[in-house]
């Protein structure tokens, strides 16, 4: 077993994610009605191995993190992507410290926009 190299990891992501969404495009091009992929990348085997997961949908799915999607419609030849969104960021817990008391006094006056 070869290991993959430094700079190599993107291209080979790239091209077998490429032949994942042709072989979805293919084995679906009897379609008449739109129909959508949805492509997402998880991690398996403790965080050691990345693989994508391409999947035909024929109603519109929601929109997740760490999904990408897109319409097609063989009638007309397009292939329109609708959404490419992140992963989740990771957070950290974060505790709220004292508030000195001159940040406290500087703040008086301003408004609490909450969105």
């Amino acid at each position: 077993m070869r290991l993959i190299e430094t700079g190599e990891l993107l291209p080979s992501m790239t091209q077998n994610f490429e032949k994942a969404f042709e072989y979805a495009i293919e084995k679906n091009k009897h379609r008449r009605e739109p129909y959508y992929i949805l492509a997402t990348g998880n991690w398996y085997k403790n965080g050691e191995q990345l693989r994508m997961t391409v999947s035909p949908r024929s109603e519109r799915p929601p929109k997740m993190l760490n999904t990408m999607c897109w319409r097609i419609d063989n009638k007309t030849g397009e292939c329109k992507q609708l959404w490419v969104l992140p992963l989740d960021a990771p957070t950290q817990p974060i505790e709220p410290g004292p508030v000195s008391e001159s940040i406290a006094e500087s703040a008086q006056g301003i408004p609490i926009i909450y969105g």
